[in-house]
């Protein structure tokens, strides 16, 4: 007879699922379970979320996981989601309106008379952040205008995870990395800023205490562990913003550790504490926020929509991943008669945010295979680019643990080692969210103390590989990036 276990849910509320996997002490899956992250669009192209939807769906993918794990006892859910979105609470605690998507572009529009109150530089010493339509605080102004009568029946805001945590418990907490998504929450003292918030009328209090990430905050009420068919009691907890649990989720806890996700839109997550935020002159190309770590920082920035610009590629090309894989496979050297510029994505002084980049060279000569290698040497030297922006800036890199859709593509993860002269760690767990807050979940309940590291890989650079496409990035994509950058803005 198999043994029974104690095994943690991880609960990820991302732009595009909702997932529950269960994970015993050891961090190994015992069950997996998705579904749509419900969204729907207005005629006014709004994008939004109902919160009773995300309810359902949620017990609904937590239901589906337990049906795998039958027999085994569950002591605890850990719960994380992408920050931004969040839910007004009336006085009784129920939803008032739509949730805004963190993606929902209709703030933009009062982004300029936010900026003419508060310069975008002293948002960003206090904050990490500079006005953005995706903030939470944009989401604030852009209900008092147009929600106003929801606006004022708002008593209290939840991020997602934290409203799915209050519907588990009947506990309302704000947890520190989600609220440090806000442009309401001063980084430095980690506390609600009291001059922004009178700067904007937003009341004080329709925040809630702050937890620190893992913190238990309430414990599974007796009405929903009877529907789930699991212990009363066992305990909750906030794990926080999806990005920066990820990063724990995969072991990238310490100074120098850069995780880079690789999806659709590709990330760097850096751990840090050595980025003075108080003392720049000049608004960098990333956001700071509290870690999930405690009394760590950590610095967010985007690559670019790499993964998109290859699914692009093979739709022009009518061709699947495989097929680029094996084009990739049948090349031995880097392209210096073709190249592919791609340019990083806006900058915090404009609200374009469009991928750029074009090919250049031999085109009209230029053969499907060696625009494929092109495309693949371009992404590969944006990627260097922007971790030499870190470097420049003083900040330590000293491992990096890539993850995401494209670590298939063997070809990529070689070429970024080479442009980089340097290993790269190969994760192989595709579920870092969940197993983040999983862990987390486990470690309040003091039932592990150490976090256990996914299975991984290293790729080594190839000198002489590295010595080329080092020589093509200087006289070439380094010669060109200014215009690049010019002309997307």
């Amino acid at each position: 007879m198999e043994k029974k276990e104690s095994l943690f849910i991880g609960l990820d509320l991302g732009t595009t699922h909702i997932k529950a996997v269960a994970y015993n002490k050891y961090a190994e899956i015992k069950g997996v379970s998705r579904i749509v992250t419900p969204a729907h669009v207005n005629q006014n192209g709004g994008t939004y979320h109902l919160a009773d939807e995300l309810w359902k769906n949620t017990i609904k993918v937590i239901q589906d996981c337990l049906e795998q794990i039958q027999g085994n006892r569950v002591k605890g859910i850990g719960i994380a989601s992408a920050a931004e979105s969040g839910v007004l609470l009336d006085k009784q605690g129920d939803p008032v309106g739509p949730i805004l998507a963190w993606y929902d572009e209709r703030p933009n529009k009062y982004i300029e008379n936010v900026k003419n109150k508060v310069p975008a530089l002293d948002f960003y010493r206090k904050t990490g952040l500079y006005p953005k339509a995706k903030y939470s605080l944009m989401k604030f102004i852009w209900m008092k205008n147009n929600m106003r009568d929801s606006w004022k029946k708002g008593s209290s805001w939840l991020h997602l995870a934290e409203y799915i945590a209050y519907r588990m418990t009947g506990v309302k907490r704000n947890e520190i990395s989600l609220s440090s998504r806000t442009m309401l929450f001063n980084i430095n003292t980690r506390q609600w800023d009291e001059e922004l918030l009178r700067e904007f009328s937003i009341n004080n209090d329709l925040f809630e205490p702050i937890v620190q990430s893992g913190q238990i905050t309430g414990y599974l009420k007796k009405e929903i562990s009877k529907g789930l068919n699991i212990t009363e009691g066992i305990p909750i907890t906030i794990a926080g913003h999806d990005h920066i649990v990820g990063s724990f989720g995969i072991g990238s806890v310490h100074d120098g550790d850069v995780t880079n996700s690789c999806g659709t839109a590709e990330t760097l997550v850096a751990t840090t504490n050595q980025f003075n935020i108080e003392n720049i002159k000049e608004i960098p190309k990333f956001t700071i926020g509290c870690h999930v770590i405690p009394n760590q920082n950590y610095i967010l920035m985007p690559v670019g929509t790499t993964g998109g610009i290859i699914e692009w590629f093979l739709n022009i090309m009518k061709w699947d991943y495989d097929d680029l894989l094996d084009t990739l496979s049948k090349k031995n050297s880097y392209n210096n008669s073709l190249s592919f510029m791609p340019a990083p994505m806006g900058d915090f002084s404009s609200n374009i945010h469009t991928q750029m980049a074009w090919f250049g060279g031999a085109l009209s000569h230029a053969y499907p295979s060696q625009m494929a290698t092109a495309m693949i040497q371009g992404l590969s030297f944006l990627f260097k680019y922007q971790i030499d922006y870190l470097k420049e800036l003083g900040i330590d890199i000293d491992r990096i643990m890539v993850t995401g859709g494209a670590i298939k593509n063997k070809y990529w993860l070689q070429s970024k080692s080479d442009i980089l002269y340097k290993s790269l760690q190969i994760i192989h767990d595709s579920e870092g969210v969940a197993r983040g807050a999983a862990i987390m979940a486990a470690k309040a309940s003091e039932e592990i103390s150490e976090i256990s590291v996914p299975s991984s890989y290293t790729i080594i650079p190839d000198e002489k590989s590295s010595k080329e496409m080092q020589s093509i990035y200087k006289n070439s994509y380094i010669n060109n990036i200014k215009n690049i950058r010019n002309m997307s803005l």
